[in-house]
């Protein structure tokens, strides 16, 4: 009877250190789990660290590869304001050089009207009307604010180049001819300046120009028949031919 009650007394007892062992068994457990959270949450944290070493390290690199443009581009800025500098200093020796050459330019256009007027005088009287309006038009010119030295310098080289043209050409026009004062109208013909000549409209009469003389002589009018022709042919009416015209150096 003794004996059973003792076992009864120990039971709870046994109960209570296996209460207190399962007790320690969660506890050891919850540790564990908190351990494992932290040691996660330190990974975690650590991964996240390592995010952000890679991040700066990338923010570093793109710094560096950005440093290093700046520093092309620098180079270039450097060479382009050393240029630029080189190209003021030539710019300000074209301006002085433009405004030395302006002061000189005008004197030298009105020389050039000068020799051109000169030249037309001595010349053959071919297209003088057309020629002395020319002269005329470049002469007033030259006194117009409104047209730049650039421009007044072009039209009188185009005067000199189409003057230099009537060496090369031949031509035809009617106009009037004055000899021994009776004005006359008659057909005219220029080839280059080796030939300059006139036949009245009926053909009778044929004057060639005498440089040396600067006037009109009057020519066998056989001539007549080859400077109708010639006319046609400068007018192209008629097929280019072998001539017999009237030259300076014919006239006795």
């Amino acid at each position: 009877m003794s004996s059973f009650k003792y076992r009864l007394l120990i039971s709870p007892i046994l109960i209570l250190s296996l209460y207190s062992h399962a007790t320690d068994l969660d506890l050891l457990q919850k540790n564990s789990l908190s351990d494992q959270q932290q040691s996660e949450q330190a990974q975690q944290a650590i991964n996240e660290l390592d995010d952000q070493k890679l991040a700066l390290i990338k923010q570093v690199e793109a710094l560096e590869s950005e440093a290093q443009s700046l520093e092309v581009y620098n180079q270039y800025v450097a060479r382009l304001i050393a240029d630029q500098s080189t190209e003021k200093l030539s710019l300000n020796t074209q301006i002085t050089s433009v405004a030395e050459t302006r002061q000189g330019l005008v004197p030298l256009m009105l020389s050039m009207l000068e020799t051109l007027a000169s030249f037309i005088e001595l010349d053959a009287p071919f297209l003088l009307d057309e020629r002395k309006d020319r002269l005329l038009r470049l002469q007033a010119m030259m006194d117009k604010a409104d047209v730049s030295d650039a421009e007044k310098f072009r039209r009188i080289l185009t005067a000199y180049h189409i003057e230099a043209e009537y060496g090369n050409k031949m031509g035809e026009y009617q106009a009037s001819l004055t000899v021994d004062e009776q004005p006359r109208t008659v057909n005219y013909f220029y080839l280059g300046r080796v030939v300059f000549v006139a036949v009245s409209l009926d053909s009778k009469h044929v004057w060639l120009w005498d440089r040396g003389n600067h006037d009109w002589r009057k020519v066998d009018s056989g001539y007549a028949r080859d400077i109708n022709k010639a006319i046609r042919i400068a007018q192209k009416t008629d097929i280019p031919a072998l001539l017999k015209l009237p030259l300076l150096s014919e006239v006795n």
